[in-house]
């Protein structure tokens, strides 16, 4: 691959699927990282791969090399990562063979595209050497062929009813997405699906919706759980009944993963061609970032990305909302909603019934409409929408368009089995919904000011926690009254043009007016297009709008979600005409709020005007005192002339500081981000 601007392009993009070893590798001493450590190196590697970007951007190839360096420090035995220092040191000059050694390497451990190599512009200043044309040569001989220290790829056939186990061989890490990617296929039926139809839900034969199940199997309408996998990620903690779904594959994990810590938690494998059912009841517990694992999917960026990549690649996951949701005196503390999850409310094993009610419903299915199903991708948005339309009180289409229909965690008594497997049953490959894929967006007529942190709000991180297609979450942190946000929803899934609804389905619907953008005739919200205005001043509880899609004969689909979260441990006081007068940071009503949402700080800022309104600064005060004073853009105020105006500024910048508090180990500080300087 090249090495340009488009990174080498990725130059990762030559060997994003990459199986690794442990075994010896032939390059020299160095060895492979093992697969199953992968997920722990992949977030350092995201960062120095935009290290890598910026110094091949700017033509730094010293940065270049230092940061290649750094990747093979944590993840030896990368062919890619040793092409690109070749390709840093071939731009550095040759005069010592380093950049041939390098690149011999990363053709040892797997990097064979060789007419990459020889048209790589990187390497003028080593082309016409001998080394370099033989380098080529064993590229090409070697294509096809796995690296040094990684075995030969196998392909799993996976048998419905039996179990396989992910290892090595047939299991890949993909660098670009940070997942693994399992190499397998689904196979034939280890004995006929139809006669083993009175084995669906035997540990449970008074279940109302068995019967019917077990009638659309026996006539053949239906093909049970053949094609479906479970996939287990609490150690077997909350396991399945697996014989009770005829025809269903169960995941193994390898002993080497299960050692490593990557065999539990959040889902990091993509499958192909087969509807993958999963559960994890397992959550963090016994520190100020006690959360469940659907609450820990909503403050990592990362992990609600890769949760939305699952959603999308035929996967649905359940999983409790532990102490979450209706505990104690809490409530709920989710930041926002996902239906890249399902939460139930409860702890260990509340999963189950809404597991097992999904994997009926995926038993019901008439064979092409599975088919179709899953061909689509839209085996997750295809069960959130049954189970949501079908749950006991959600009778219209206008209920199912309401709060009803959308809690943040499900109760197992409003599952409604029997309706859920008729209305799966009756539904026809035309009859799929579409899934709704959201994006925010900047209008020409009205252009969105986005906050900056350390300059609008006391803070070093962002506003968005995260931002996926299937679900956006937005913390309020600036101090403005009104917000207005603007937001784009195309559907997939459908073979016919989608129309939408935006309807508030969590928290105060008067404070959130959904309007067209007011760009085009066409950009209105029936056709994916809205601006959403939320009144900040008097709301408390977290705000969920769902955007829901259908298309030509289908009914509306899952929703997407764009949730609006105020900080419960902000106290915040506006004026008459609307502005800000003061927020009191230091949780005075003494209110649960996540840390991993905004970290505890202890002070107060009051806000300042003109006589026009216009905004002069604010102070900061701490247990009564004042403290420091901010000009409109956030400096800190050093030192004052006679007449009270700023002579001297110093930037500021927020950063977190360790306490000795258990349950506070952290709290949020600032101080001056260089020298202060004078203000002429």
């Amino acid at each position: 691959m090249p090495c340009n601007s488009r990174m080498k392009a990725l130059a990762f993009a030559a060997a994003a699927f990459v199986l690794a070893s442990s075994s010896a590798a032939p390059a020299g001493d160095e060895v492979p990282l093992s697969l199953w450590r992968m997920p722990l190196v992949w977030p350092r590697h995201v960062q120095l791969r935009n290290q890598l970007i910026a110094a091949i951007r700017a033509n730094d190839a010293g940065a270049m090399e230092r940061t290649c360096r750094d990747a093979l420090k944590i993840i030896p035995g990368d062919a890619t990562w040793h092409y690109n220092l070749a390709c840093a040191l071939a731009r550095k000059g040759n005069s010592d063979g380093k950049a041939l050694n390098e690149l011999a390497k990363a053709i040892d451990f797997g990097f064979h595209d060789a007419a990459e190599i020889a048209a790589d512009k990187d390497f003028k200043n080593i082309r016409d050497l001998p080394r370099f044309a033989e380098l080529v040569g064993r590229a090409r001989s070697l294509k096809g062929k796995p690296g040094a220290g990684r075995p030969e790829p196998a392909t799993a056939v996976v048998r419905p009813g039996g179990k396989f186990t992910l290892e090595e061989a047939n299991l890949g890490w993909n660098f670009d997405l940070g997942v693994y990617e399992a190499n397998m296929k689904i196979g034939d039926p280890e004995r006929p699906i139809a006669p083993q139809a009175a084995d669906f839900g035997k540990s449970k034969p008074t279940a109302p919706e068995r019967p019917y199940v077990v009638a659309w199997i026996s006539e053949g309408t239906s093909s049970g759980n053949t094609g479906d996998i479970y996939e287990n990620r609490d150690d077997g903690h909350s396991m399945l009944a697996t014989g009770d779904f005829p025809g269903i594959a169960t995941v193994e994990h390898h002993p080497e993963a299960k050692a490593a810590g990557t065999a539990t938690d959040h889902p990091l494998t993509i499958y192909s061609d087969c509807a993958v059912f999963g559960n994890v009841s397992r959550a963090r517990v016994g520190d100020a970032f006690w959360r469940s694992l659907g609450r820990a999917s909503m403050t990592d960026a990362n992990i609600a990305a890769r949760m939305n990549l699952m959603y999308l690649c035929n996967q649905f996951w359940v999983m409790p909302a532990h102490k979450d949701y209706g505990h104690e005196n809490i409530g709920d503390v989710f930041p926002g909603a996902a239906p890249f999850q399902f939460i139930t409310v409860g702890s260990s094993w509340s999963d189950q019934p809404a597991l097992r009610a999904a994997l009926a419903a995926s038993a019901s299915f008439l064979r092409p409409t599975k088919e179709a199903i899953v061909k689509r991708g839209l085996v997750g948005p295809t069960m959130q929408w049954l189970l949501r339309r079908t749950r006991k009180g959600v009778e219209t289409e206008d209920d199912y368009l309401s709060p009803k229909a959308h809690p943040t965690a499900f109760k197992t008594a409003s599952l409604d089995a029997v309706r859920l497997v008729e209305t799966a049953h009756a539904l026809r490959p035309e009859q799929i919904p579409p899934v709704v894929l959201l994006n925010m967006i900047n209008s020409r007529a009205n252009p969105i000011r986005h906050p900056v942190p350390g300059r609008d709000y006391p803070d070093a991180v962002a506003e968005t926690m995260y931002v996926t297609s299937s679900a956006i979450c937005i913390v309020l942190r600036a101090a403005e009254g009104v917000r207005t946000f603007m937001f784009h929803a195309r559907s997939a899934g459908a073979s016919t043009p989608s129309t939408f609804a935006w309807r508030v389905v969590h928290g105060d619907a008067s404070a959130v007016k959904i309007a067209e953008t007011g760009d085009l005739p066409d950009t209105t919200p029936e056709r994916g297009f809205a601006k959403i205005t939320i009144d900040r001043r008097g709301i408390t509880n977290r705000i969920d709008v769902a955007c829901f899609a259908k298309a030509e004969g289908t009914s509306w689909g899952a929703p997407s979600f764009i949730s609006f979260f105020p900080i419960p441990q902000e106290k915040r006081v506006y004026r008459p005409d609307g502005k800000i007068a003061s927020i009191d940071y230091s949780n005075p009503d003494n209110v649960y709020s996540d840390p991993l949402v905004a970290l505890p700080r202890h002070w107060k800022d009051s806000y300042s005007y003109d006589a026009s309104g216009k905004l002069l600064g604010w102070t900061r005060s701490a247990n009564g005192a004042e403290v420091a004073a901010f000009t409109p853009n956030g400096l800190r105020i050093v030192e004052r002339r006679a007449d009270g105006t700023p002579s001297k500024l110093a930037r500021v910048k927020y950063v977190p500081r360790p306490s000795s508090d258990r349950l506070e180990p952290l709290t949020l500080t600032y101080m001056d981000d260089g020298e202060p300087f004078d203000v002429k």
